[in-house]
């Protein structure tokens, strides 16, 4: 199984949408977090994610084959925000976003900070997040009644 990453372009934008909804409507259905679940996100956003020169999209591909995505955002020369991140349920437990976390951290060597949000209540989430060197910021943010989101960072000046 090879994993890989490939830049998206705008003929990507609508596969990457629909397996972005896909991917996140658990937990939408799960939390009813309608203002910041992706699932809940327009293609129109998945667009400008592709387009806008301080973001991108990455596709997650094993063996060839689009099986998740990866947003990036430049927040300050040396830091980038990671989110979303997907993987279609059909391919999750395979190490897939494990292994493109690592990509996405090798492709921009002058990057010295990667950061993401994930959610609190989702163990799973943040035991790979954490496995991987991310470490919490100790923010946090109460999304409604079930829900909050917790911040992580990780240091590649000293990965």
């Amino acid at each position: 199984m090879t994993i890989s990453l490939e830049k998206a372009g705008i003929e990507d934008a609508k596969a990457l949408h629909a397996m972005q909804v896909k991917a996140f409507l658990p937990l939408l259905e799960k939390y009813q977090d309608t203002e910041t679940n992706p699932a809940s996100e327009s293609l129109e956003k998945t667009l400008y994610r592709i387009t806008d020169p301080l973001r991108g999209f990455y596709k997650i591909l094993r063996d060839n084959i689009l099986v998740g995505g990866i947003a990036i955002k430049h927040i300050a020369p040396k830091i980038i925000f990671l989110g979303p991140i997907f993987v279609d349920p059909a391919f999750r437990n395979q190490k897939i976003a494990q292994k493109a976390l690592e990509l996405i951290e090798g492709i921009s060597p002058s990057i010295d900070f990667f950061e993401l949000a994930t959610i609190l209540q989702e163990t799973g989430n943040i035991y790979l997040y954490e496995k991987m060197g991310y470490v919490s910021t100790g923010e946090q943010k109460k999304i409604n009644t079930s829900i909050d989101l917790v911040f992580y960072r990780k240091n590649l000046l000293h990965a």
